[in-house]
């Protein structure tokens, strides 16, 4: 008999090929659950024996956030409801999560997981359009997470908008004012970049939405779940990067809990150490200090990344074995008089950006 394989981010097993008719997942009562308002998803479950049936709600990361058993259960289709908290009683935070259904018959179990056999398909063609005040508008066909970036055509990235975010499906609004990271720069011009690019979610995904604090890592390492590196890993075969003849998405399987970028301190001063004050002119040789904030290093700990220098958009210099603290000797005695802006992009190999903008005056 054929054996049907699903796995998690934390376990992976083996079930005869039958398991997959036995129990299967049909439809959730709606997308999204806003929790704190005492609402409640309805998932329905098919069964086709009888035996103990439960729930498994599930974080992008596959940590178990709630299981729901409804023992002697009979053949049939079944409602069962989920609240949107955890184990404890408590509500969980801002995310996607996904579910699982497993049938226990005495002798054997079946599983329908979505979380392993769905999600991560790249979702291409997306049309974003910009409003007058900047905001950002874009239609999904699925839910999906989304990376929305901002910066200057064939130049630097300036601001990070939507790290990953769980988003619905239809029309989504993005609020945006226009300006860079630092807010020095209006971006609404001419040579605006902007990137939204996105991935499904694994069928049967709940957005939750209404609680923003504590943010979706804190919340984890309080549950004393343990964090892992990046994926996926080279030739797994439970970490495909096609499925159907679609493309699966590369950050589909990476950490949920880093869907965010790096922040950068820089610091400039003459080339002998000495600081330059904020309002200074600059001298011919400036030296630049990049550094990232102490509680991002976590972030990037584990890869290579490359530290890029721009001056107003363009391209001008770059370290590819990047590390940080790290100095570079900004020559400009080129540059015009007035005002001009310096734009680091810290760029780690996983794909994770951290800008920072200083404007200066020659």
């Amino acid at each position: 008999m054929k054996a049907l394989r699903w796995c998690t981010v934390a376990a992976c097993a083996v079930f005869p090929a039958w398991a997959a008719a036995q129990v299967s997942l049909q439809r959730i009562s709606a997308p999204e659950l806003a929790v704190g308002r005492d609402g409640r998803i309805t998932y329905t479950v098919r069964t086709a024996q009888p035996g103990t049936l439960a729930l498994e709600i599930l974080t992008g990361d596959g940590d178990l956030v709630r299981r729901v058993a409804r023992p002697g259960t009979a053949p049939g289709d079944h409602a069962i409801d989920w609240d949107g908290k955890d184990e404890r009683g408590q509500p969980v935070p801002d995310e996607a999560y996904c579910v699982r259904a497993v049938l226990d018959t005495g002798g054997a179990k079946a599983v329908d997981d979505p979380c392993a056999r769905t999600g991560g398909e790249v979702i291409s063609g997306i049309q974003p359009t910009l409003g007058p005040g900047g905001d950002i508008v874009y239609t999904l066909p699925h839910p999906a997470r989304v990376l929305i970036r901002a910066g200057v055509k064939n130049g630097a990235m300036l601001r990070s908008l939507s790290v990953w975010r769980p988003r619905p499906a239809g029309r989504n609004l993005q609020r945006w004012n226009g300006f860079d990271d630092s807010g020095l720069v209006d971006l609404r011009t001419e040579r605006l970049a902007l990137l939204v690019t996105a991935f499904r979610l694994p069928d049967f995904t709940v957005i939750t939405t209404g609680q923003p604090s504590p943010d979706y890592r804190s919340w984890r390492l309080a549950q004393g779940w343990t964090e892992r590196p990046d994926g996926p890993v080279a030739g797994d075969a439970n970490q495909p990067l096609e499925r159907g003849g679609e493309r699966i998405a590369r950050q589909h399987y990476m950490a949920r809990y880093k869907d965010q970028e790096p922040r950068i301190a820089v610091n400039l001063a003459r080339r002998d150490g000495r600081p330059l004050a904020a309002s200074e002119p600059v001298p011919d040789d400036v030296r630049v200090s990049v550094d990232m904030h102490p509680d991002d290093r976590w972030l990037l700990q584990e890869q290579l990344y490359e530290v890029a220098f721009f001056v107003n958009g363009d391209f001008v210099s770059e370290e590819e074995n990047g590390y940080v603290p790290i100095a570079w000797i900004w020559n400009t005695a080129a540059l015009k008089p007035g005002r001009h802006l310096l734009t680091i992009n810290l760029t780690g190999f996983t794909g994770r950006v951290g800008t920072r903008s200083i404007a200066v005056t020659k």
